[in-house]
């Protein structure tokens, strides 16, 4: 096994992502989670307590804590090196992260020229916890490209594409937080989210709703409202809604719900 930093590895695997990969069944209260401790199998149910906040652990059963490297090692019963060889395997080569920016590319032909665009994130995973605790099933998130990223810069948030209104290229990969923390939304270096409209590209001359954010279009689709959009910003201004009233006439909406 290559060495592994142990610093560089504590500071890129956040240690709620570990979770799944020790087989850890914990329940959520509040900003910790809880549960039986499966290494020492004593303590009850409220015995091993994980505060991603502080990326640490701390088992009552066994008297011991730390980082999520520790977690490891306590878990598997092994030694500190293992269990970081272990956690580097499991979550993912630094050097396999790409720059949301530079994601792999594809040239296509447009109207008057060649356009860069990019090609679909392979290994997002639709169908994981994370995603189904926003309440998102994996059909939706398959619909929409969207899914849990286990690496990569946006690794531990919701990915979800981004594309152009006008040409419905793929043109960049938002994050989505899927455990509360601030931001709400991650994009790549370089990205302007307030030049661009969620499911625009989507739109048609049919129901169009403007929704809070990409989560909830997402949702109501999910539940037979097809004709979502959003903003990719917290607030608005007066350039974004110029910019959907460009998109409205250029697409023949005449109507626009606001949810």
């Amino acid at each position: 096994m290559a060495y592994v930093d142990f610093s560089a590895l504590k500071e890129r695997v956040p240690i709620a992502d570990a979770l799944s990969h020790l087989d850890l069944k914990l329940l959520q209260r509040g900003d910790q989670f809880r549960g039986r401790c499966p290494a020492c199998n004593s303590g009850g149910d409220r015995a091993l307590v994980v505060t991603p906040a502080k990326q640490a652990f701390y088992c009552f059963a066994g008297g011991t804590g730390g980082d999520v490297i520790a977690l490891a090692a306590h878990i598997r019963g092994t030694d500190m090196k293992t269990a970081a060889e272990f956690l580097h395997s499991q979550l993912g080569n630094p050097n396999d992260n790409q720059d949301l920016n530079s994601s792999p590319e594809e040239t296509v032909r447009g109207d008057d020229q060649d356009v860069r665009v990019l090609k679909p994130l392979t290994y997002l995973k639709a169908d994981h916890d994370r995603v189904r605790a926003l309440g998102l099933d994996a059909d939706t998130c398959a619909e929409f490209g969207a899914g849990y990223a286990p690496k990569g810069i946006l690794r531990g948030r919701l990915a979800i594409p981004i594309h152009d209104w006008r040409s419905s290229n793929l043109i960049a990969y938002s994050g989505y937080t899927v455990r509360g923390e601030t931001p709400k939304f991650a994009f790549p270096k370089g990205f302007d989210p307030a030049g661009h409209i969620f499911n625009g590209h989507q739109a048609n001359e049919g129901e169009t709703v403007l929704m809070h954010d990409p989560l909830e279009v997402m949702l109501a689709h999910q539940n037979g409202i097809t004709g979502g959009i959003s903003f990719l910003t917290e607030s608005t201004s007066a350039k974004q809604f110029q910019m959907l009233a460009a998109m409205m006439e250029e697409k023949g909406i005449a109507t626009l719900e606001i949810a």
